[in-house]
């Protein structure tokens, strides 16, 4: 390239370095980097947000935290974006300190927490059980005029379901519903998960119920955590309806099957669960 006379920019050097972070080609987007400074050109904030982000997804997060320290020395400002990407990694890390040292020097930043900023501390908190910590967030994001996102509320309702707190999961649906958040397929997958891991089979299928009610699509992994959270007689039926509704059931949906027929059937709880299913609609609304 600069053999023919063309030189190089910062947008060419910034896409190169996104290119060789996408395929976890880091120390190639390393190289890049140094070109580029090599060449006389700065690396702006889209430079080192790419950087910091593809350590982060590659799991250095060491490696993260010191071009992060890098881009401050070098004079260039961090935007909200670049905390953002730094909260998800230590909260990954559950280096709770050091994330609440980082929250408390974006806090003297001319920089305010976007939807994004409230999500990620949601997700990464909800993931590690600080559910105090999750809630706090929520409300500082109202008190602040934000509505929360349909985003934050999947976070926080998977969060529940991933450890079985079923009540928690639909109170924080019901929460949605009030702030006038239409449900997603996200959410309410999650809601059967939850259901699910709380063996309360009834109000799983209630969710899909719902959702059908609700003009919601129920794709494979509705069928499929439907399955997950019965694997007994009523597997067939949900396969079948998967089929109809026009799904393609994928590996995992074949094995759960395959499972289910191997089990013995109780016809007795088979049909005491189909009887009760109608009954427990009301629990979402």
């Amino acid at each position: 390239m600069k053999s023919n006379g063309i030189r190089p920019d910062r947008h060419f050097y910034n896409v190169m370095i996104d290119t060789f972070g996408k395929y976890n080609c880091l120390h190639h987007a390393m190289d890049a980097f140094d070109q580029m400074r090599a060449d006389g050109i700065e690396p702006d904030v889209v430079t080192w947000n790419t950087l910091i982000d593809g350590h982060c997804k590659a799991d250095r997060h060491d490696e993260a935290m010191k071009l992060f320290e890098d881009m401050q020395n070098s004079g260039c400002s961090p935007c909200i974006t670049t905390y953002n990407i730094m909260i998800n990694s230590l909260g990954v890390q559950e280096k709770w300190e050091e994330l609440e040292g980082l929250l408390e020097r974006l806090k003297l930043q001319p920089l305010m927490p976007n939807v994004v900023t409230y999500t990620t501390l949601v997700d990464v908190y909800g993931k590690s059980g600080r559910f105090k910590e999750a809630i706090q967030c929520l409300e500082e994001m109202r008190s602040g005029g934000m509505k929360p996102s349909p985003t934050m509320y999947h976070a926080l309702v998977n969060a529940y379901a991933q450890r079985g707190l079923s009540d928690e999961a639909i109170n924080a649906f019901r929460v949605m519903r009030a702030d006038g958040i239409k449900p997603s397929v996200l959410v309410l997958n999650s809601l059967i998960n939850a259901f699910g891991e709380d063996r309360r089979d009834a109000e799983a299928f209630a969710v899909l119920q719902f959702m059908k009610e609700n003009d919601v699509k129920p794709d494979v992994v509705t069928y499929t955590t439907l399955m997950k959270a019965l694997i007994r007689g009523e597997v067939p039926a949900v396969y079948e309806e998967m089929i109809l509704s026009g799904c393609t059931p994928d590996r995992k949906a074949r094995a759960m099957l395959r499972s289910a027929l191997r089990n013995c059937y109780n016809e007795d709880t088979e049909e005491g669960l189909c009887n009760s299913a109608g009954g427990e609609q009301g629990i979402l609304h």
